[in-house]
């Protein structure tokens, strides 16, 4: 399930040396080897990301609970699966922070990930034009 770990397997054989998983924490590895663990039989199908958070029953029950952590704690593992290369635990961190930001204010949204504005006046308004360009 994660290509870095396949690459690395294969790479090394069976040589046992430890492996340095960098900004990975030994939490966090442990929460990507459990979801790693729980889903290791499944067959990966190509769902839509929009189908999945249309209907929130496409989801497992299991999947929910486990994405059920703080904001800290779900980025974290995020960032350990895009890492890890477990694709499928990148979608589904994808899907529930796109279920949490999709009706709230960008101020709200910015004020909770800690993301800051450093767009000119000139790019902001040009930013703007295009999406009223889209519309």
């Amino acid at each position: 399930m994660s290509s870095l770990l396949k690459n690395i397997d294969q790479d090394l054989g069976t040589d046992i040396n430890p492996i340095l998983l960098h900004n990975v924490t030994g939490t966090i590895l442990a929460r990507v080897i459990e979801y790693c663990v729980h889903h290791r039989d499944d067959v990966r199908l190509d769902k839509d990301v929009e189908d999945l958070l249309q209907d929130d029953n496409q989801v497992e029950a299991w999947d929910r609970q486990f994405m059920n952590v703080d904001d800290s704690t779900m980025l974290q593992i995020l960032y350990a699966a895009d890492y890890l290369g477990v694709e499928p635990l990148v979608d589904l961190g994808c899907m529930f922070i796109a279920c949490i930001i999709r009706d709230m204010p960008v101020d709200e949204i910015r004020l909770r990930y800690g993301v800051v504005e450093d767009f000119t006046d000139a790019q902001r308004q040009q930013m703007q034009l295009e999406a009223n360009l889209l519309k």
